[in-house]
């Protein structure tokens, strides 16, 4: 069986997936009988191309996987996040799903902001939305809900689910400023240059967006969610509860 891919975003996550394809290669065919080949990629630091030729955009990659003979075409969408709308993941994943392939995404974006909607397209294409990197990384949240929990009716979630913020908070309790405290996470790679989407809580109203669409049929976006961000005076209140015993969580 023969796989063909389109990556759209081509930062550390999609270069890294694409080095692990290559890895597994001879696992993947002996084990899976399946031979996969990337085809197209588009990203705007990187360039984009689709079949060796420079290609526009994420959905001219997409188009020219469409054109494909293989068993499988899968788009895999890895862009930056835009919290403010979940543009343009979303629209790369409808565009992929009217195309008949498979989409895995690793973005929050269109979970977030767009998930039942995307969810009953891929069902009447007869294929796969399939998003389980979108929140908490590696850590299969949506997918131990679905696969080991169908009897369950989730009622609500609580939880830490940024890290910038968590550490953050952790290294002011210890008595590191709050400038301090976010030099050091962007130095050890956690949070990004502009940390602002961490600090602010859109992130982390995305995320919870995501978790209530998915495991509560909720119909939300992150402008629903309320939030509170972290500042300079957050470290007085988690010196404060690590005071009374308790712990302040971003």
């Amino acid at each position: 069986m023969r796989a063909d891919l389109a990556l759209i975003g081509f930062g550390s996550v999609g270069r890294r997936f694409a080095r692990m394809l290559e890895e597994q290669s001879a696992e993947l065919a002996s084990s899976h009988g399946l031979s996969c080949r990337i085809v197209a990629t588009a990203t705007k630091r990187h360039g984009s191309e689709a079949g060796g030729k420079p290609c526009a955009d994420g959905f001219a990659a997409i188009t020219h996987l469409a054109g494909s003979d293989a068993d499988l075409r899968i788009v895999v969408e890895t862009t930056t996040l835009d919290v403010t709308s979940g543009e343009p993941a979303t629209s790369h994943v409808r565009a992929a799903i009217a195309a008949g392939c498979h989409v895995v995404t690793a973005n929050k974006g269109p979970v977030a902001f767009a998930y039942g909607s995307l969810r009953d397209q891929a069902t009447a294409a007869g294929v796969s939305f399939l998003f389980e990197g979108a929140v908490m990384d590696g850590i299969p949240v949506f997918n131990m809900v679905r696969e080991t929990m169908p009897g369950v009716r989730v009622l609500g979630f609580e939880g830490v689910v940024n890290a910038t913020t968590n550490h953050i908070l952790t290294e002011m309790e210890r008595g590191a400023s709050f400038d301090d405290a976010l030099s050091k996470m962007q130095a050890d790679g956690i949070a990004e240059a502009d940390a602002s989407l961490d600090i602010d809580g859109w992130d982390a109203a995305a995320k919870t967006a995501a978790l209530a669409n998915v495991l509560m049929g909720a119909r939300i976006t992150p402008y629903d969610v309320e939030r509170t961000g972290i500042n300079q005076s957050s470290g007085d209140l988690a010196r404060a509860a690590r005071a009374r015993g308790h712990r302040s969580t971003g």
